[in-house]
Parts: structure tokens; sequence; C-alpha cells
């Protein structure tokens, strides 16, 4: 065993290493810190073009970086929507000059938009608004204050209605209690108050007992209105119009009935007309032999003509007359007029000439001149029982004597006798 004070002589030294080749190992080195700036360059672009969502990036550490995101983000919804609707108008714009039909803006958005919120969009559109979260909370804001102020408004209107209104008794109509508002509660003149009602359209007919109307009238405006609710009665107003309407339908339907009942009358009428029609050519045929006896026929019937109207004539004053004979009482029996059947006056079978119209007249004037006396004592009526109560006779001061029909029925178409007494 050697310690060191021994000689070294004899101890062999390590041969010396050849140098490394650093180039080679530089080389290397480059290329693969190339390959890590070129990834970690690919991988910025990517992050630039595609941004991770908000939900992917690191969560912020104070409230105002949370904002700064938030905004950031916003003005990236705004510029997108806004681009959409500029390349929108540009394609527009050439479907016009084509002839062809656009594209709506909410055709974009049509996924989980219902039909009214796609009319509200595309009418943002038309009008140039602003499409964008910003401009459609303006509308919204805008909307509401219409709204409110529509709402005060309605308020406004609402303490101005009538209270519980007019109850309808038996027999009222709709303007009847109209006009009577109007005059006993407003104090308009009455044919000012019927001008109102007559313009609107009131519930036709009578009312049924139990509804209640209600009025409203706004001197301002000039401006009336009226309804009508259920109240107490068992039908609504709409119930009683619609029963009168089915009413008016089964008139219809009555009439409609009748009308194919008289196109069915119509039919066999018009083959009746089609058989008189083949009926007359066949009396024309016949006609051509009988035109000879036409001047004839014509001259026979003018005569059954004439006859019939007097005959007619003689019938109606047969109807109509009273059929009598006045002279002294010695001429009547002379001329066999005048009777006497067991010691009664009685009327002879002999035409008498004379006769009284009772449709034109009613009574006879008889003068002493026209039986050659000088006065006359009195008139009898044969048959007796005419007189007093079917006929009167009168003396009058100047010598005439006036007979009077009081019972037309009872003497029409009577034969009656004047007998004149001859004075002193």
């Amino acid at each position: 065993m050697r310690s060191l004070f021994d000689d070294v002589e004899d101890v062999k030294v390590a041969e010396a290493k050849p140098p490394r080749n650093t180039g080679k190992i530089l080389k290397i080195a480059g290329i693969v810190v190339g390959v890590l700036v070129l990834a970690g360059g690919g991988y910025a672009g990517y992050r630039v073009l595609n941004p991770p969502r908000l939900t992917e990036r690191p969560l912020p550490l104070r409230p105002d970086q949370l904002l700064g995101e938030l905004k950031e983000a916003r003005d990236g919804i705004d510029i997108q929507t806004r681009d959409i609707y500029d390349r929108i108008k540009q394609f527009n714009t050439r479907q016009d000059q084509l002839g062809r039909k656009p594209v709506s803006f909410s055709q974009v958005f049509l996924q989980g938009l219902s039909a009214e919120e796609e009319a509200a969009l595309d009418k943002l559109v038309r009008e140039e608004k602003d499409p964008s979260y910003k401009g459609v909370l303006g509308q919204v804001v805008e909307d509401m204050k219409k709204i409110r102020d529509l709402q005060t408004k309605v308020a406004e209107l609402e303490s101005k209605l009538p209270g519980e209104g007019m109850e309808v008794k038996p027999g009222d109509t709709h303007m009847k209690l109209a006009k009577e508002w109007l005059t006993k509660q407003r104090g308009i003149p009455e044919s000012r108050a019927k001008e109102l009602a007559e313009r609107l359209n009131l519930l036709d007919g009578q009312l049924e007992k139990g509804f209640k109307v209600y009025f409203y009238y706004d001197p301002a405006k000039d401006f009336f209105g009226t309804w009508v609710s259920q109240g107490d009665a068992k039908r609504t107003p709409l119930a009683l119009v619609r029963a009168k309407e089915m009413k008016l339908i089964g008139e219809r339907d009555t009439a409609i009935a009748k009308s194919k009942d008289l196109e069915e009358k119509k039919a066999e009428l018009e083959e009746t007309l089609a058989n008189l029609e083949k009926q007359i050519a066949e009396l024309e045929v016949r006609k051509a032999g009988l035109e000879s006896n036409v001047a004839d026929l014509v001259r026979g019937k003018r005569e059954a003509e004439e006859k019939v109207q007097v005959t007619s004539a003689e019938l109606a004053q047969q109807k109509n007359s009273m059929f009598y004979e006045a002279d002294l009482a010695a001429r009547l029996r002379a001329r066999g007029v005048l009777t006497i059947r067991n010691k009664v006056e009685d009327i002879g079978d002999v035409k008498f000439a004379s006769s009284l119209d009772l449709s034109q007249n009613k009574s006879i004037t008889l003068k002493p001149s026209q039986f050659g006396i000088a006065r006359i004592r009195d008139v009898r009526v044969v048959p007796a029982y005419l007189e007093g109560k079917k006929i009167d006779v009168k003396l009058g001061d100047d010598g005439t004597v006036e007979v009077t029909v009081l019972d037309e029925k009872a003497v029409r178409g009577q034969k009656v006798l004047l007998v004149v007494e001859k004075g002193r």
C-alpha cells in the first residue's frame, strides 16, 4: 500500500479527452427555441382570433377588472350587431336594384323569437333605430313612459265612470232610458238628448227586467256613451241579441222554405204554361176557321154586355129601392092597386111605376097639385105596419107632405102605397 510520500514516477496519468463540438449543440437549441417561439406565437394568434369565452377566462380579483371585461364584451356585441345591420343593408340595396325580395333583420335572430318579437325587431330596423341592446333598452324606457301616461289617463277616465247604473223595469227600452238620463240627470234639452242617443247603436226593442244600464257624458267633448250589463236578469244582453238574431234566422229559413216552395210551384206553372201554349197553338189553328163568325160574336157580346148593364142596373134598383104608388084612395081602388081583403087594405098584384133609390135619397115630397086637389088632409101607408117606425109621414105648413124612410132594411125592395086623403 502506498502512502502520500511514495514516489510517483510509476504512476500512470489518464489520457486527455478531445474537446467537445459546441456548434452542434447550439444549433439544436436554436431549433428548439424557434419551435417554442412559433408555437407560442401561433397560440397567441389563435387566442386573438378565437378569444376564450368570459366563463373560460381566469376569474378577476377585483370588481373593476370584472366591469372592464364586461364593458369590452358589450362593446363587441354592439359592434357585431351594427356590422350585421350594415351588411344586411348592403345586401338589400342590391336586392332592390335587382327587384328581388329583401332579407329581414329578424331572420338573423329567428331562433327563439315569437312572431310579435320578430315584428318589433323588424320595425326597429325599418325605422332605422338602434337594434343593439342599448337602443332596445332606450325603446323599452320610452314605451314604459307611454304606458305610464296611458295608465294615468285610464285612471282619470275610470274616476269619471258611473256608479251602479240604472235598473231596467218592465217596458223600458234603451232609447227611453238614455233620453231620460240625459234630460233628468244632465239637464240636456229633449231634442238634443234624442240627437245624442240616436248617434249610438242602442239595443233594439225592450230590455229584460233586471238589466242594468250605464251612461257616461262628457260635455267638454260632447261625448255620450252607454252600455248594458246583465244585472239580476236571467239572460245576458248578448244572449238577448242572439235570441233576436235566431228569430231573424228562423224567419229567414221560413222565407227560404217558402221561396223553395214558390220555385216548385213556379216549375209547375211553367209546365202548365207550356201545356196552355200548346193548346193556344191548337186554338190558333181553329181560330182560322172561326174568323168569319167573329163579327157576329162581337155584336152578340156587345148586346150581352148592354143587357148585363141594364139588368145590373135593374137589380141594383130592385135591391136598393122602395117601389111606391101615391094617389087618392078612390083612384087607387079603381086601378086595382088598393084592395080590401077581410076589411083590411092590401096591395093588388100590379106593377109600380115609381121608385125611390134609397142609396140616393130617403124621402118623397107630395104636393096637392100632383093629385089635382087643393089640400092634402092625410097620407096613409099601406101596408099599415110600415107607418110610424119604418116610414114617417109629416104634413107641412105649406100644404105639402114629407114621407121619410126611417128603416131602409125594412122597406128595401118593398111595394108601398101612399094613400092620399083629400082635404076640404
